[in-house]
């Protein structure tokens, strides 16, 4: 049974409000129904405002010291560094893999390696702009939702949502990603089984929001370099879903018992007398429940 605390439906409710309401002028623009050269500001409000919904929710449920912890987990400590290089690889690897499939249907693909220099610089851009993104569907809505759920339903969910705050690129016309992936339920599927991914990628970094912001932000990265620059996005799309969808099957048939089909539960960790600055502000009952739910200083159990 899915169950949803009231905080959770609130940030849910509002990003896809605020969402909305931001991306509006860019879909009425691409109608020649609201002012173009406005439209740029709202859609920077779309973008971020996963973040602002979890600020606003978090504020309110946990106080000032649960937005100073959800910028935290950009900050996590207690796993294998490895693991940056894996969000940065693991996308790269699935667009070649797509290539490689593209290539014996059939499709023709030169590769010009002169634009990998690009990669660098457009991982950094996309990191600043899809790391606020990550506060919400990863900082806030994914923990939240383990508190009741197992690793997989809670991938699904936040994945559900995330593909529904998409859904206003599809109603602008001509929109680049409605072409790319051929129609908005295509979309969602792929977005449900790549949400997979980033649950264990952060389940397995103590809830490190760094590695799945480089993470998203290489997948977009990739995509431009191999996928937009070479024109292609539109033909190899079936191919780039069926490396996506078997990847999230791997990752829920090799580590079922270990992280998706149990309840996923936080485990405090030793500290020694350490105390938040602002441990005196807050009532034990606020401080135990903003424990129970991300945690201060206390990493995810990792599976064992």
């Amino acid at each position: 049974m899915i169950v949803l605390n009231r905080f959770i439906v609130y940030y849910f409710s509002l990003v896809l409000l605020i969402g909305s309401l931001a991306y509006t002028p860019w879909v009425l623009a691409s109608y020649g129904m609201f002012p173009s050269e406005l439209v740029f500001v709202f859609v920077i409000v779309g973008g971020v405002s996963p973040a602002i919904a979890a600020l606003i929710v978090v504020r309110l449920e946990f106080g000032k010291g649960g937005v100073e912890y959800l910028f935290s987990q950009f900050s996590r400590k207690g796993f294998s560094k490895l693991w940056f290089l894996t969000a940065v690889l693991l996308p790269l690897a699935l667009t070649v893999s797509a290539i490689l499939l593209w290539s014996i249907a059939g499709g023709i693909y030169v590769l010009d390696l002169t634009k990998l220099a690009e990669f660098p610089p457009i991982l950094i851009v996309n990191f600043l702009m899809n790391m606020w993104e990550e506060i919400g569907w990863r900082g806030y809505a994914l923990p939240a939702l383990q508190k009741k759920h197992n690793a997989l339903i809670s991938s699904l969910i936040v994945g559900g949502f995330w593909a529904l705050w998409h859904w206003p690129h599809f109603a602008v016309k001509d929109n680049v990603m409605a072409v790319n992936y051929h129609n908005y339920l295509w979309f969602a599927v792929f977005i449900l089984l790549y949400s997979i991914s980033y649950t264990w990628l952060y389940n397995y970094t103590n809830g490190s929001l760094f590695t799945v912001s480089l993470y998203h932000a290489s997948t977009n990265a990739a995509n431009t370099i191999l996928f937009v620059e070479a024109n292609i996005s539109h033909s190899i799309f079936p191919c780039y879903f069926l490396t996506v969808a078997i990847l999230a099957t791997a990752l829920v048939f090799v580590f079922k018992q270990k992280l998706w089909f149990k309840q996923h539960y936080l485990k405090e960790k030793e500290e020694h007398g350490f105390q938040p600055r602002w441990f005196t502000s807050y009532s034990s009952t606020r401080l135990l429940s903003l424990k129970l739910f991300l945690g201060f200083h206390l990493p995810l159990l990792k599976p064992s």
